[in-house]
């Protein structure tokens, strides 16, 4: 039973009644941000009359943007008594966000009528050839994702030195990540040759003809040849295989008789096979946004063919009022704003077209700071969220045992504070803030350098009698990492999350509840897909692994969060097809963008393609000429605004060329437009102005503060360069944060070698001693004393390294100690103090302007006849 869908308004204010809209169906739009609105019902000769044997086209013109035509042909029987009934059709358009658009279009056209619809199925091509149509077989066909992974076991398993010119050279490690990383990059390529209605063996035999690397896709029709007997080992059906079969012999849903494809321009091989063949059972037509009198630029599916399009000229009305340089993205974003700013209604009146999706999310920002909110039909990906960079974080964790991915995770909401809850040390007594931890954290970093987690813990046990919390913070990091190597990791990963988001709250409609809706359904589809997969991938070897399939299973899926009544629409390229807002701007009209363009693909090269029959780069250019035309058309005709933006830079500096579709003019044009798009002046931008992020506001130390009483020797050179510098680190004691350090900073090799010569001279048995490998042995005990003390028994490599270059320079100091002790000099004190009134045994100070002056002297030494030194 399909479910039931009341919405609606009164037409106009005043109205007695509300216009309804009844919407039947499962896939219902979401609330409509436009309105299209039909004086009488259309009366138009119905192309559906020919007999089901080819689709017929149907040019719709450009006088009418391609939403408001669609509209217009499916209700063109309707009088506007009854429901709108067009649950015997079945549309075809080219995007998911075009089938929304649509079936929202529909919807809104009844409410006119104050009437009803029974909506037409709307899909994309692949529809027609989905494994779906096949019906109940009895052997399932695998997803996505467990091809990948059988896919993935293969070729942990495969003998590489067989496929050398698949792999000329082993992997460094042979682990999951590099398999899966490879079975995604094959499957892709597989993927192409599928919807071009080929597999790698047919592909590998009209290559071998062109003699376009025969002995490489022979190696690779022999590895999918494997994958496939290890599909059915699993009791699975390849989805490829399935797909092609669909298309020969699937079957439409019951109740589908008449199908319409509604302004499709890029129709792949396989979707085109299996809609001819629908064709000739079901009355086919196809919509064209174009007049009838350029029916000749269309192939008899209605896609545009390359040879007409290549040197067409695209006529753009004023050019130098509708093309606009801009130096970066930033530039291009502030443009946007500046062309939508103006409009009443924004959202009513305007969209925003981006090819380049460097452009989106500075173009978010300044239309927020403007007031103005944004929608991006194509969701916003799960890989962007705050749970995905938590999941990434702990896998590294468990992967690496390393310290630093610990220091990150710590800064990950929810974390630390979950963590706190833990905590016994405060059980009686207030907790620590988390920023006063985070710091104490840094301040670990910074001085025990640990490499791993468990030295990090070492050195947070010395630590525990004045911060005890540091240690058991990372006592409960590690009882997680320990339940993972030990426990089932669906169950541990569920009770890590929900501890940590224990205090997450949703509201209706919170968009961060669709994403840990999504996180939910993708642990639990890779645990079965796993389990499908089991005959061909074995059980990940550690969580970590189980992880970082999970994370590749997140980093394709994306929430779509419900769009604002005064969003303006931020959309892709093939996209703005479909809209019919009346002024369009299209950012990002650069040659990389649009049109899109391969170039030197691994596996499927333009010259492979065009041998193939796949989507070469003149399909493409051919479909997005059309489409360009298409929009500078519909808006000239209906009297609306088309902007075009493209950059000079991109957001690292590159430097980028203006898209060639702004080329295509009349030759006496092109010279003109040619230093139009590349004229000088509007690229120099201004750089911004020096700014300060945040104000300091030091405290006032009181006036008998010490640093006012006295200056240290070290401390001149300070002052002298910077006397506010100096206030903030001697008077204030603020140093730098540096959490991400992880070898001897200066200071610290200082130290080092200040504390080893120290103890040479309090050690009595060693200050008078002028034997040079004695002094030598004591030099490298003292200096492993000091680095054992303070990071532990493994140092990591950059603090082996600093280990060697202080042995080597006190073993040359060694000589010179023992020949000074030959020559008579004897160590008398070492660091005494001078000017330090509260200690006892120092000199007195000597000052400045009466300011006194104190300091330490490292080492005074004595000789019979020289005296001191």
């Amino acid at each position: 039973m399909e479910s039931l869908h009341m919405a609606g308004e009164p037409t106009q204010q005043g109205d007695e009644g509300g216009a309804f809209v009844l919407l039947v169906g499962s896939e219902i739009g979401e609330p409509a941000d436009c309105c299209i609105s039909l004086s009488k019902p259309p009366r138009l000769i119905d192309p559906l009359s020919h007999s089901p044997t080819s689709p017929s086209r149907h040019f719709t013109g450009w006088e009418t943007p391609v939403l408001t035509a669609s509209v217009a042909f499916l209700a063109r029987d309707w009088d506007g008594r009854g429901s709108l009934d067009l649950s015997d059709h079945l549309v075809l358009v080219p995007t998911r966000h075009a089938g929304r658009r649509l079936r929202e279009a529909l919807a809104m056209h009844a409410a006119t009528y104050e009437s009803a619809v029974l909506p037409p199925l709307v899909v994309t091509p692949d529809f027609l050839c989905a494994p779906a149509r096949l019906g109940d077989s009895g052997t399932p066909v695998a997803s996505p994702w467990a091809i990948e992974l059988i896919w993935a076991g293969l070729l942990l398993e495969l003998p590489l030195a067989a496929y050398r010119r698949v792999f000329p050279v082993d992997p460094v490690e042979r682990r999951l990540k590099w398999a899966s990383d490879n079975a995604a990059e094959l499957l892709r390529v597989r993927r192409l040759l599928i919807e071009s209605d080929l597999d790698f063996p047919e592909a590998a035999e009209i290559l071998a003809s062109r003699d376009m690397e025969p002995g490489r896709w022979t190696e690779l029709a022999d590895i999918e040849t494997r994958a496939l007997a290890l599909t059915e080992k699993c009791g699975l059906r390849d989805p490829g295989r399935a797909s092609r079969e669909a298309a020969s012999v699937g079957s439409l849903p019951e109740g589908i008789r008449r199908l319409v494809v509604a302004a499709v321009a890029d129709l792949k091989p396989l979707a085109r096979r299996a809609l001819l063949r629908h064709a000739g059972a079901v009355p086919t037509t196809l919509l064209v946004s174009a007049p009838e009198s350029a029916s000749a630029l269309f192939d008899d599916c209605g896609v545009p063919l390359p040879e007409a399009w290549l040197t067409r000229e695209i006529p753009i009305p004023h050019p130098h009022r509708s093309i606009h340089q801009c130096a970066n993205p930033a530039a291009q974003a502030d443009l946007c704003r500046d062309l939508v700013t103006p409009l009443d209604k924004p959202a009513a009146l305007a969209a925003i077209g981006i090819p380049d999706p460097e452009v989106a999310p500075t173009l978010e920002q300044r239309l927020r700071d403007a007031g103005m909110g944004s929608y991006d039909p194509a969701g916003k990906p799960i890989s962007k969220e705050g749970i995905y960079y938590l999941l990434k974080l702990t896998q590294q964790l468990l992967s690496t045992d390393r310290y630093d991915a610990f220091a990150l995770l710590l800064r990950c909401p929810g974390y630390l504070a979950a963590a706190l809850k833990s905590v016994k040390s405060f059980k009686s007594g207030p907790a620590p803030s988390v920023a006063r931890l985070l710091r104490h954290f840094d301040d670990l970093a910074a001085e025990a350098l640990p490499g791993r987690l468990g030295e990090a813990f070492a050195s947070a046990r010395k630590r525990s009698h004045k911060v005890p919390a540091l240690a058991e913070v990372i006592a409960w990091t590690q009882s997680w990492t320990a339940r993972f190597g030990k426990e089932d990791f669906t169950t541990v990963l569920s009770a890590y999350l929900s501890t940590i988001f224990e205090d997450t709250r949703f509201a209706p409609h919170d968009p961060v509840a669709a994403v840990f809706s999504e996180v939910a359904d993708a642990i639990h589809t890779l645990d079965a897909d796993i389990a499908s997969a089991a005959a061909a991938f074995p059980p990940p070897a550690s969580a970590g692994d189980h992880l970082e399939l999970l994370l590749g299973l997140l980093a394709d899926r994306r929430v779509q969060p419900d769009r604002g009544a005064g969003d303006i629409d931020l959309q892709g390229w093939l996209e703005l097809l479909w809209e019919d807002a009346p002024h369009l701007i299209v950012t990002g009209m650069n040659d990389h963008a649009v049109p899109e363009a391969i170039i030197g693909h691994a596996f499927l090269p333009d010259s492979a393609r065009r041998a193939l029959g796949i989507q070469n780069n003149d399909d493409r250019f051919a479909r997005d000429a059309y489409l360009f035309t298409t929009l500078i058309e519909t808006r000239r005709l209906s009297g609306g605004r088309l902007d075009l933006l493209f950059g000079r830079q991109g957001t690292s500096g590159d430097p980028l060329r203006p898209s060639r579709l702004l080329f295509q003019c009349g030759d006496s044009d092109l010279a003109e437009r040619t230093l139009h798009l590349f004229r000088e002046n509007e690229i120099e931008v201004a750089p911004l102005p020096r700014s300060i992020a945040w104000k300091l506001k030091p405290v006032p130390l009181p006036d008998d503060h010490k640093i006012y009483q006295r200056i240290s020797v070290t401390g001149f050179k300070q002052y002298l360069a910077c006397p506010f510098r100096y206030y903030l680190q001697s008077g204030l004691r603020m140093e730098k944060v540096e959490p991400g350090k992880n070898e001897l900073d200066s200071r610290d090799f200082g130290n080092l070698i200040h504390h080893t010569l120290e103890a040479i001279g309090r050690e009595e048995s060693m200050r008078r001693s002028s034997d040079v490998g004695a002094i030598t042995e004591f030099f490298y005990e003292g200096i492993d004393r000091w680095l054992e003390e303070r990071f532990g028994p493994r140092l990591t490599t950059p603090l082996v390294i600093q280990r060697e270059a202080a042995r080597q320079r006190l073993a040359h100091w060694a000589r010179i100690e023992a020949s000074q002790r030959d020559l008579g000099w004897e160590i008398l004190e070492v660091e005494t103090t001078f000017g330090k009134e509260e200690e006892t045994s120092a000199l007195p100070a000597f000052r400045i302007d009466d300011m006194p002056v104190i300091g330490r002297i490292d080492r005074i030494e004595r000789h019979p006849r020289e005296g001191l030194r």
